[in-house]
């Protein structure tokens, strides 16, 4: 998806949304695409493309408890093809590419600080996240029945359980500079949104203000229900 691209000079940038499943990524990572143009590069797009089902392999893996390895296999490749992607928009001279998915090991989002490094980019992520697992729960109701808008086809409470356990958090991530990369910590629980120690660049400013929009939407939401 490529909308109109915003006007800044000097080093493109790419944002990873990270973060557990239904922490609030993807309306996020649309709420920023929609307001700062790019290129959104969504994992659950890519999964569609590949044709992977998650709900076939959440079946096919008993809840992510065996033959685990063969789901590994076709989600680094489609992990592969968003690194790819955005590698490519970068070399076409984009501005912003914005990448929605869990990146929640340290070796997807390190292939992404390397490109980065590569392509002169500077890489930033906005982690996202709901402290309170009954509201997870609530989350992941709310989906059932739609399992066909890709989504929200992780309706199934086994996928927030698998991510979980192979977590390893942004926070304690390092460039080959020797800096850390900076990061904006998205509370969609207590609506708050808050930099990490020592948050800097040039896109930190728009990308935060693009982020506390999208408050509105989330409070808005938890008005309704």
């Amino acid at each position: 998806m490529i909308s109109g691209q915003i006007k800044h000079a000097g080093r493109a940038t790419i944002v990873m949304m990270c973060g557990l499943p239904a922490s609030g990524k993807t309306m996020t990572a649309m709420r920023l695409h929609a307001q700062l143009g790019g290129v959104l590069i969504r994992s659950c797009d890519i999964y569609q493309e590949l044709g992977i089902v998650l709900p076939d392999w959440v079946k096919q893996t008993a809840g992510f408890t065996t033959n685990v390895s063969d789901y590994d296999r076709v989600r680094d490749h489609a992990y592969a093809e968003m690194a790819r992607r955005a590698d490519l928009n970068l070399a076409n001279g984009l501005p912003l590419v914005i990448l929605d998915a869990v990146h929640g090991e340290r070796a997807k989002r390190q292939r992404l600080y390397e490109i980065s490094a590569s392509r002169g980019a500077t890489p930033f992520l906005i982690l996202c996240m709901c402290p309170d697992f009954s509201e997870v729960q609530r989350r992941f109701h709310a989906r059932e029945g739609r399992e066909a808008e890709p989504e929200r086809e992780a309706s199934d409470l086994s996928v927030f359980l698998d991510i979980r356990r192979r977590w390893e958090s942004p926070l304690e991530d390092e460039l080959s500079d020797g800096t850390r990369p900076t990061i904006l910590i998205y509370d969609t629980l207590n609506i708050a949104v808050a930099g990490s120690p020592g948050a800097v660049g040039p896109m930190l400013d728009p990308i935060r203000a693009a982020v506390q929009s999208n408050l509105v939407t989330f409070a808005a939401h938890r008005g309704r229900r």
